[in-house]
């Protein structure tokens, strides 16, 4: 017999299903690194890796990334990260499609990148020795990043095209256009915001990034004034100064499922 007390009781149950299936719908948070720009600044010393390691992890990262892939610094960095309980999520290096380049990338680079075996690390690319968007550069670099991502795929690990200003592949598009002829699983793009805003400005990122979803291997945000020059102060800020808008840029990463770790630029 039908109650209205039992009524009541399957309102309730029901009510408490669908918020279950709610909470479920929610995506995780990403794991947040920081970028960590030091070398190359203007004035300023690189700190000992140990110490930067301890800093990240005192301030809560989860772990970080760091502008070098070869040489002492990287053992050393990954040690130090270890011994913090940081994971490594970014590390970089660069092609060379220049005419007269002697290889396209440093000899140790693929063993370097053997090295990352285990780890949850994406290898940035960025590219040089041509005018940004030079023609001449598409075949040399995608022969590079199948290469590269031979190597990565061995590894366990992914090779993304950063689209760093100046840089052969600094435009976003370009990249999404290289990644796509590269055809290779283990080879994907960067969105940097700071490098978006100098490069493309205020344009609208949503539909290239919902166009090609599968292939957005890294993401690094920052605050940042739209239509600013300078890095320090202008799109280079904390998260919360500057006009742009990270929020609507993470529920766009909820949209179209990406469900990589974020990196905060941390430049100086």
């Amino acid at each position: 017999m039908v109650t209205y007390r039992s009524v009541l009781l399957w309102g309730f149950f029901a009510a408490l299903a669908l918020a279950d299936r709610q909470v479920a719908a929610v995506p995780p948070a990403p794991k947040v690194y920081a970028y960590c720009v030091e070398m190359g600044v203007p004035g300023l010393v690189p700190r000992p890796v140990e110490d930067l390691a301890k800093l990240l992890r005192e301030v809560g990262f989860d772990g970080g990334g760091y502008a070098i892939l070869t040489g002492p610094r990287l053992d050393e960095t990954l040690r130090a990260s270890d011994d913090a309980g940081l994971k490594v999520y970014l590390l970089q290096t660069v092609i060379d499609v220049g005419s007269q380049a002697a290889a396209r990338y440093e000899a140790q680079v693929p063993e370097a990148i053997r090295k990352l075996k285990g780890r949850p690390v994406t290898v940035v690319v960025t590219i040089n020795g041509l005018k940004p968007g030079d023609p001449a550069g598409m075949e040399p670099a995608v022969q590079a990043l199948r290469e590269l991502g031979d190597v990565a795929a061995e590894a366990g690990v992914r090779i993304s095209a950063y689209n760093h200003v100046n840089c052969w592949n600094e435009s976003v598009p370009l990249n999404v256009e290289l990644v796509t002829r590269v055809n290779h699983p283990h080879v994907g793009f960067n969105f940097n915001v700071c490098h978006w805003l100098k490069v493309e400005g205020d344009k609208d990122y949503r539909p290239l990034l919902r166009a090609n979803a599968d292939k957005l291997f890294c993401v690094t945000i920052c605050g940042a004034q739209i239509g600013a020059n300078t890095w320090t102060n202008g799109l280079i800020q904390p998260l919360d100064q500057g006009d742009f808008d990270n929020r609507a840029l993470r529920a766009t990463l909820q949209e179209i499922g990406y469900s990589g770790p974020v990196g905060i630029m941390c430049y100086g």
